[in-house]
């Protein structure tokens, strides 16, 4: 079910190629609920918006609806007769590709609110599933369940679910669903309900169901009943998982984006979903401002102030994080204690996200952002901003694997006892990174491919094992880095 990695640089590049019939490129925020001038880029076929209450996640999830005729706009945007003035200057524009309307290029429509009303002026039509947050709430406390609780059953038709559905909820859930069924009004088949069965063969309905239990499968059936090229909108994936299943739905969202075509996008407040995704497939958006990347969720609560630290260090991903604070408990004479490290995306994001934090007047630390050094090049690069610096030069990954390498006869003995490799035999473990020095794999993934050639021993054991060998003996390194957090004032 999961993606390998060049598959998802495969839909990465297909996005990027415009390759679909439809799709959503861009979505720009003008005025909408305190989105003065935003953009959204939707630069994969899943993408995940997270950010804290009240941030606009679904604002902007609202406004995806609007780039197509079938939704009303009033679903997401409805208009009190008091207090909601405002939207009188509200106007979204989208960059779309539609090949039945432009088979080489991409068009541009905009929605606005003028006259009490929104103009969608010639927008075209496209398959919708919204998949709404009320999906987890008991069926017992559900309207549209009501039709179960009393009536003919000769009114309604029991069929078994979609092939796919039971494959892919079956995976996810864990548990076995052959044996389930839908049952519906045969007149009206959006009046609709789930009905299971037990290892004993004793049936029950929906409203016995566990919130995660009917939400899964609800969502998935409507997925993979849902046309090829549809627009997919779920509100807070990981209501009522657990977290195992959280990673695993995300799983089957990308494999079935990859399956059917589908432009899938959804708001969340999990890291677990967030972690499955590419950085270019996460969209952070706090106090109505967006940024692409694995901003992630600790990080939201840093540039909102309900982070306890006298310093914040924002970096590009999880690596760099366990790299540096490693270094600053080692070299930082008690700076670690108050200093917190966040991943915040890749270059420039992880710039912005430290400029607003600095600009925020309710934010009383400071923070600064450290730079991977891959991209410093002193001839084409301008200069960082005064809260940035970069961490040395070229991929810290393949800094901390290359010295590794280069002292690894010296550093053997350190090497198997830190990295837990206890049971393998020196020459086993030198073999093994002096082939995955000369397989040349990208630096995202030296450390995994290490673990496969020691039998899958723990990636995270190795990489810790070796950050802490490099940072133990590379103390020269880290002064100026550790002197630039600890003047920051």
């Amino acid at each position: 079910m999961k993606l390998s990695p060049s598959e998802v640089q495969q839909e990465i590049n297909k996005v990027r190629q415009n390759n679909y019939n439809q799709f959503i490129k861009k979505i720009h925020l003008r005025n909408v609920r305190g989105f003065n001038d935003e953009n959204v880029e939707f630069k994969t076929p899943v993408t995940a918006l997270i950010g804290t209450n009240g941030g606009g996640k679904s604002t902007i999830l609202g406004s995806a609806a609007l780039a197509y005729k079938n939704i009303k706009p009033r679903q997401f945007f409805p208009k009190a007769f008091l207090g909601d003035e405002s939207m009188s200057d509200w106007n979204i524009e989208f960059e779309l590709v539609d090949k039945s309307i432009q088979s080489d290029k991409t068009i541009t429509k905009t929605a606005r609110f003028a006259q009490s009303q929104w103009r969608r002026d010639e927008f075209g039509s496209r398959h919708i599933e919204y998949i709404e947050i009320q999906r987890t709430v008991p069926a017992g406390e559900m309207s549209r369940f009501r039709k179960f609780l009393a009536g003919n059953s000769d009114d309604f038709e029991t069929i078994s679910l979609n092939e796919n559905t039971i494959k892919y909820a079956t995976a996810v859930l864990d548990k076995k669903i052959e044996n389930y069924k839908l049952v519906r009004k045969k007149d009206n088949h959006s009046i609709r309900m789930y009905l299971g069965n037990t290892q004993t063969n004793i049936g029950y309905s929906q409203f016995h169901f566990g919130a995660g239990e009917a939400s899964i499968i609800e969502t998935i059936d409507r997925i993979e009943s849902a046309q090829n090229n549809a627009l997919i909108l779920i509100e807070e994936i990981e209501n009522g998982l657990h977290p195992v299943a959280v990673r695993l739905f995300v799983q089957y969202l990308q494999n079935a984006a990859k399956r059917k075509r589908l432009q899938i996008i959804f708001t969340t407040h999990s890291q677990e979903a967030v972690n499955e995704l590419p950085s270019e497939a996460v969209w952070a958006t706090i106090n109505k401002r967006t940024w692409n990347g694995k901003l992630n969720i600790e990080s939201l609560r840093a540039i909102t102030g309900t982070v306890n630290a006298t310093r914040a260090v924002y970096v590009e991903d999880e690596f760099v994080k366990e790299l540096v604070e490693n270094a600053l408990g080692r070299h930082g004479n008690g700076l670690a204690e108050t200093t917190k490290v966040f991943s915040a995306g890749g270059y420039p994001n992880l710039i912005k996200v430290s400029q607003f934090h600095n600009e925020n007047p309710l934010l009383t630390i400071p923070s600064v952002a450290l730079v991977d050094g891959d991209i410093y090049d002193p001839e084409t690069n301008g200069e960082l901003p005064k809260h940035a610096m970069f961490i040395g030069e070229g991929y810290p990954e393949s800094t901390v694997f290359n010295y590794i390498h280069e002292n690894r006869v010296e550093l053997i003995s350190f090497i198997k006892q830190r990295c837990l490799l206890s049971r393998f035999t020196e020459s086993r473990i030198l073999n093994a990174i002096e082939s995955v020095h000369n397989s040349s794999c990208d630096h995202h993934i030296i450390f995994s491919e290490l673990s496969q050639k020691l039998d899958f021993t723990s990636s995270i054991y190795i990489q810790s094992g070796m950050i802490d060998i490099f940072n133990e003996r590379n103390k020269n390194y880290w002064v100026d880095i550790v002197n630039f957090v600890s003047q920051q004032q």
